[in-house]
């Protein structure tokens, strides 16, 4: 009889500590049970619960309204930052702007107080509907698209997207007044696809003010004047009623700083017509007078031919610098023209043309007297001219050979003196006058930097 109590003995006593070998790892696993399901149920974070709120059953693909006959309103606003280069060749502005935009997304709201107080979440952008914005004037490819930034969302459906971009866009150069010119250069922006009835682009508060300048940095070459913004609305007869398309116009007008042309072009310019003018102070039996007005001349067409690089080709107007750089080529060529002219004079030979009285009459009276040059031409030389003549037969051929000779030193004089009144003219009307009626036209426009 005791064999079978000392067998049951040890049974339960085997069964007893199997149990309690088990137990924590029993108990191990209803913990883990248990911290799954409240991880499960509980571990997400309110930016998350809200994420998944609203992505759901969101569809980036279709207008973020409720009903198909409301419109999506879109306001728009650039902040510009810089502007790269304005090619005038071929009419390009090159700038870095953020497209402000902001819209209500009617699928896009919650109540706040579900969601732990959070009023905003930042989404992005790739996940949402976003407005089809294009540049109208765009002189870039379309498929580069703007950067896939993040888009802040409000509680009440309001939606704001500041893509950063580079933007290409034609502009339209006028060179007349170049360097001293002032450009107009618009940007246009509208819906690539939706009519007005379907989606309305507007500005900011409905404000012509609309350009922010606190990150405006300055272009080396290019003064910002001023940046305004219009709404326009075309519309299009390609159905019944006729659609709106509504589109923003910013005006980006800004002046050019001539400070590098006036040292490089027309200073230099300046001082070759001048140099022009000392073709006639040479004496007429130098062999450099030729030399010195066809050196000019060729720097002058060096001049016109950088100049020519730097200008859209073009035939609706020609800039002043070039104005002026063409006139002083024509009076170099007419100077080099005189200057033969006048040293043919000073080497005339009185054996085979005697100098006519008309032309001591004129050039050595008139002419000379008004210069205050002092000539053999009066009548006490004429007397004793006559006298000499009986007794030496060379002197009448002598004293036309100096005669001559003075001809040509009145009309270097007579030259020098006009042609610099003309240079002195040509300067002052277009490099002066003309620029600053054109700065005090249409080049004084104050700055408008809105927030």
């Amino acid at each position: 009889m005791e064999t079978p109590i000392v067998g049951h003995m040890i049974l339960i006593l085997y069964v007893c500590c199997t149990v309690r070998a088990v137990e924590p790892f029993l108990n191990g696993r209803d913990n883990h049970d248990a911290l799954s399901m409240e991880q499960s149920t509980g571990g997400e974070t309110d930016e998350q619960r809200l994420y998944y709120h609203l992505m759901g059953n969101y569809d980036k693909s279709v207008r973020p309204v409720k009903e198909a006959s409301t419109t999506v309103p879109v306001m728009l606003r650039i902040t510009l930052t810089h502007i790269f280069d304005l090619d005038e060749r071929n009419q390009v502005l090159t700038t870095m702007i953020w497209l402000n935009q902001e819209w209500r997304d009617e699928l896009l709201t919650w109540d706040p107080a579900d969601y732990g107080g959070l009023a905003t979440l930042i989404i992005p952008s790739q996940n949402l509907w976003l407005p089809d914005i294009v540049l109208y004037n765009n002189a870039d490819n379309y498929n580069k698209g703007y950067m896939q930034t993040r888009v802040m969302v409000y509680n009440d459906g309001k939606v704001y997207w500041p893509p950063p971009t580079k933007m290409r866009s034609t502009c339209k150069v006028d060179v007349r007044y170049f360097p001293f010119d002032t450009q107009q250069c618009l940007m246009k922006f509208g819906s690539g696809s939706y009519d007005g009835f379907q989606m309305d682009v507007q500005m900011f508060n409905g404000t012509g003010e609309l350009a922010d300048l606190k990150h405006y940095v300055k272009n080396g070459e290019w003064e910002l004047q001023s940046i305004t913004a219009e709404r326009t609305v075309h519309y299009y007869d390609s159905g019944y009623p006729a659609h709106p398309f509504p589109h923003v116009t910013f005006k980006i007008i800004v002046r050019r700083k001539a400070l590098y042309y006036v040292y490089n072009v027309i200073f230099p310019s300046v001082m070759m017509s001048i140099l022009t003018l000392l073709v006639f102070v040479l004496p007429p039996e130098s062999g450099e007078k030729i030399a010195l007005g066809i050196s000019v001349l060729l720097a002058f067409s060096v001049s016109m031919l950088q100049i020519a690089e730097k200008l859209p080709e073009t035939s609706e107007s020609v800039p002043l610098i070039g104005i002026y750089l063409m006139t002083v080529t024509a009076m170099a060529s007419l100077s080099v023209m005189m200057t033969v002219t006048v040293i043919t004079i000073d080497w005339r030979r009185p054996e085979k043309q005697h100098i006519p009285d008309w032309i001591k009459r004129l050039v050595l009276g008139q002419i000379a007297h008004v210069f205050g040059m002092y000539t053999d031409f009066n009548s006490c030389h004429r007397k004793d001219e006559e006298a000499n003549e009986k007794v030496e037969p060379n002197f009448n051929a002598r004293s036309d050979r100096n005669q001559w000779r003075q001809v040509a030193r009145v009309m270097d004089r007579c030259l020098f003196w006009s042609f610099g009144m003309a240079t002195l003219l040509v300067t002052v009307v277009l490099l002066v006058i003309l620029p600053l009626i054109a700065s005090g036209s249409g080049a004084s426009f104050p700055v408008e930097n809105t927030l």
